[in-house]
């Protein structure tokens, strides 16, 4: 049986992890170092480390990957390969060159697009009609080595981030499935990337996910959606921070022309606001210290005054 060890750390990373033990032994799972959170300061398992504890699976936490003793360590192991999905770190070569197969790593982008972090959440908020999954080979350069596998996926208009992962999950695990087993064959026909088409993204912050109502209705609906659910579109309202959840584009005449970011009631119970170009209708919201609720709820909750804005 194929011997790999795993380098991952969120609820992706756990995903593949699971469908890999189906069919080869995972022998060791690298992730990073446990967190403390909450006001008990307690300690916290990465989802994938989680996974690993309940398979009963060698977790190592390096606190850094160059540390000769680590080294050591997962080449004791034996693996056939190194599989990293979303672990965080470069990969430094004297690791990824330890198994004879060498370290593959599944990105949820069809690079040579997307490469770096949030892939997933840029290609919504840039309005990408088609996204997939990538398996390469990892050699120095971030999400640069060689194509393993790629696979398609067409992107619904209204989808967000976590309805994308849920499709990307299955399909990535598959992918990383096949490259396996193509590369233990021998039968694996990788292929360079084109570097002159490499786009990179960067983490989100959150001045990034502020709302900006002076643009296209279209760009903040898909501001929204690439952002949900983390960190989540922002704006405020009478000086309170507001989350914006789900939104949708409204082609309806509502009487007049409203200035961008101003909020307003249509057939009473639809809440809209006005944007650079367009208007958008907001489908769920949430208040500052408050659950989730839908445009109705907020419109009932909060007297809506003409000319006021979402800033």
């Amino acid at each position: 049986m194929i011997r790999i060890g795993f380098f991952g750390t969120p609820d992706i990373a756990s995903y593949a992890l699971e469908k890999l033990c189906e069919k080869f032994e995972i022998v060791f799972l690298v992730a990073p170092e446990d967190k403390e959170c909450g006001r008990n300061r307690g300690i916290r398992y990465c989802s994938a480390k989680e996974t690993a504890c309940c398979m009963d699976i060698p977790v190592l936490q390096p606190a850094s990957l160059k540390d000769p003793e680590f080294q050591s360590a997962i080449e004791s192991y034996n693996a056939d390969i190194f599989v990293v999905v979303a672990y965080g770190k470069l990969i430094p070569e004297k690791v990824f060159s330890l198994p004879p197969l060498g370290t593959i790593n599944l990105h949820p982008s069809l690079l040579p697009k997307y490469r770096g972090a949030a892939p997933v959440q840029w290609a919504l908020i840039n309005g990408e009609k088609v996204s997939g999954v990538t398996v390469q080979m990892i050699n120095k350069d971030l999400d640069a080595g060689d194509i393993v596998l790629q696979e398609k996926l067409i992107i619904d208009e209204n989808i967000t981030a976590e309805e994308l992962y849920e499709k990307v999950l299955p399909m990535g695990a598959d992918l990383l499935i096949k490259s396996i087993e193509l590369l233990a064959s021998g039968e694996a026909k990788t292929k360079p990337q084109n570097h002159e088409e490499a786009t990179y993204c960067g983490k989100i912050d959150r001045a990034a996910a502020h709302i900006n109502w002076g643009e296209k209705a279209s760009a903040i609906h898909n501001l929204v959606r690439g952002l949900n659910p983390k960190p989540a579109a922002w704006t405020t309202f009478k000086g309170m921070n507001i989350k914006v959840w789900r939104t949708s584009l409204f082609n309806e005449d509502p009487g007049y022309i409203p200035a961008p970011g101003e909020v307003f009631r249509f057939q009473k119970k639809r809440l809209l606001a006005g944007t650079g170009e367009g208007i958008i209708e907001i489908l769920l919201i949430q208040p500052e210290n408050r659950k989730i609720m839908d445009g109705s709820a907020f419109i009932n909750g909060y007297r809506i005054e003409s000319g006021e804005r979402f800033e």
